[in-house]
């Protein structure tokens, strides 16, 4: 009676012959490019800081969604140590970028880290829609009742005044759900 061998020394010999005449070893992938260019991308971005088009693509976080509608980052300038942020608005949204940019310039900081700017200049004319945005809004026309009432939210400024303007909003969009 010839006993057979357990599996485990099977599996070794097995193991020992494949081994023993193995051919070469298999080429190894290309490197991924993401990962070249970030090591090549980190340590500048360490020392200039956050470029416009970062900036661009969080504006409405930035500086708020209304403001987003009116102004858009355009550049930065850095020399001597002052960096400055070029932003272009819309008519009188300057005015209020001007007025709102010591917040700005913090919420801006926050994001872009040491290499912030620390200037803005706001130059008036037209501002381009957020990227993705302008293409995916769609164009509707609005009525006469519907464009003054819009105007009338926006220059609302007592608490009173506000209150009712909300309430207004919320009975117009019941009255649009429910088919009024």
């Amino acid at each position: 009676m010839v006993r057979k061998p357990t599996s485990s020394t099977v599996e070794a010999a097995a193991n020992a012959y494949i081994q023993a005449r193995r051919g070469r070893a298999a080429i190894r992938p290309a490197p991924s490019a993401g990962i070249a260019a970030e090591k090549v991308l980190r340590p500048l971005a360490r020392q200039f800081g956050v470029g416009v088009e970062q900036l661009r693509e969080h504006w409405p976080e930035i500086v708020g969604s209304r403001l987003a509608q009116w102004s858009a980052p355009e550049s930065l300038q850095r020399s001597g140590g002052i960096h400055t942020l070029i932003i272009r608005a819309r008519g009188p949204a300057g005015a209020i970028i001007q007025a709102e940019s010591r917040r700005i310039l913090e919420r801006v900081g926050t994001f872009s880290g040491r290499q912030a700017p620390t200037r803005i200049r706001v130059i008036q004319g037209h501002a381009q829609a957020p990227a993705g945005k302008a293409a995916n809004a769609p164009s509707r026309k609005m009525t006469g009742q519907q464009s003054s009432s819009q105007v009338s939210e926006t220059v609302e400024t007592s608490a009173e005044a506000r209150l009712l303007s909300a309430l207004d909003r919320m009975s117009r969009s019941i009255k649009a759900r429910d088919g009024h």
